[in-house]
């Protein structure tokens, strides 16, 4: 098990380090990719993992170990993403623009690129890897692995009460933003008719552009980073968190401009 712990550990920050790296070359920024807030994927830890334990073995056979490798990471980013899906009610990637996808969990192309990333792993990072967990002194290494740990399960906890505060709060956005175009749409319609707006619509109004800042201002720093990670994350409306604040900028300005 502490060996394996440290196996997790060191993907998951080695993973982390790639996706930065594809966000970086993607979006030109850097971006703190992954469901966590501290520099590690745990879908990369488990994967390689679950990869050495099984295929290590027949390692000296690429193709057996290239296809085990597809199939194997395959496997966990489908049921991954199903999970986070039904537990969360929101979509932590999609794949639905890329060709040969399933549902938007998982495609040809980016399982392809697992199976590259497991070889190299597998055959040219592991066997350093074990070298350097086996050569840690016991005792150091037990007291920073419990570290590290209990580091990761407090992220974990923290940004699953993130998460559920950042859907109720897109919930309410979505709301807001319904209530708004009712009023912009009625407003409309009586101007059209040549009857002025009510008072008391142009107050309900700004009450309800009022609780859009309130919600937009009182962003913590887990909120934020998740919305920058996840930019496409969406709830039950399927609309994601930077579709709702556009929809609400544009009722915003329309209002302005009537």
């Amino acid at each position: 098990m502490y060996t394996f712990l440290w196996y997790f550990v060191i993907y998951a920050f080695f993973g982390w380090c790639l996706e930065v790296i594809y966000q970086a070359i993607e979006h030109g920024k850097f971006i703190n990719r992954g469901f966590l807030n501290g520099p590690y994927c745990p879908i990369y830890g488990f994967g390689v993992i679950i990869v050495t334990g099984t295929l290590e073995p027949l390692k000296e056979n690429i193709i057996i170990l290239y296809i085990g490798s597809v199939i194997l990471t395959t496997v966990l980013e489908l049921v991954t993403g199903f999970l986070l899906e039904k537990i969360f009610h929101q979509n932590w990637w999609d794949y639905s623009d890329e060709r040969f996808n399933l549902k938007g969990y998982i495609c040809l192309k980016f399982s392809l690129l697992w199976g590259i990333a497991c070889l190299v792993a597998v055959r040219l990072i592991h066997p350093f890897i074990e070298t350097f967990v086996e050569h840690i002194p016991k005792t150091l290494g037990m007291i920073l692995i419990s570290v590290v740990m209990v580091g990761f399960v407090s992220d974990m906890i923290i940004t699953v009460f993130a998460v559920i505060h950042i859907r109720n709060r897109l919930a309410l956005l979505d709301n807001i933003a319904a209530e708004m175009r009712k009023i912009s749409d009625y407003t409309g319609e009586k101007l059209y008719n040549g009857v002025e707006n009510s008072k008391a619509r142009r107050e309900k109004y700004e009450e309800l552009r009022e609780k859009y800042k309130e919600q937009f201002s009182k962003r913590k720093f887990v909120d934020r980073r998740i919305e920058n990670a996840f930019p496409k994350l969406k709830i039950d409306t399927n609309k994601s968190f930077h579709e709702q604040l556009e929809e609400l900028r544009k009722i915003i300005e329309e209002k302005k401009n009537k």
